[in-house]
């Protein structure tokens, strides 16, 4: 699964991106600019936009940074799917508690939640160390 980051234009308050300007490229440019544009997740507009007017280009991601991107989305998703179950779990223990009937907890689902929430911790504490190691300060 690839993900793809997307910057947006920054654009002054309610400032309508309504004019165009087209230009003729060689395919070789046109590769050149698309493959430029991508390095450093813009669109191309954006990034023409950009390089006409002078304006910084964000940082091209290395290739270590867009895998621990990727990795951390996948545990984002995790992690909101383990809390959701446990809002589920605890909703259901509270509205026993207020009927007076007595909780009952689904073992398995909390110990699969917490392995789960114990893999990911691992899992971010060795991307973040390789993060530090690679960073340049």
């Amino acid at each position: 699964m690839t993900m793809k980051l997307k910057n947006f234009p920054q654009k002054q308050q309610n400032q309508r991106l309504s004019s165009r300007l087209e230009l003729r490229l060689s395919d070789s440019d046109y590769n050149q600019i698309k493959a430029r544009a991508s390095l450093v997740n813009l669109s191309m507009s954006d990034f023409m936009r950009r390089a006409a007017l002078r304006r910084t280009m964000p940082r091209p991601l290395a290739a270590f940074d867009l895998k621990a991107y990727q990795v951390l989305c996948k545990i984002d998703a995790q992690l909101r799917i383990a809390g959701n179950n446990l809002n589920q779990m605890a909703k259901a223990c509270n509205s026993a508690v207020a009927l007076g009937e007595p909780v009952v907890v689904n073992t398995g689902l909390l110990e699969s939640v917490q392995q789960l929430i114990r893999e990911n911790g691992k899992a971010i504490k060795t991307i973040v160390a390789n993060l530090a190691k690679s960073t340049v300060r």
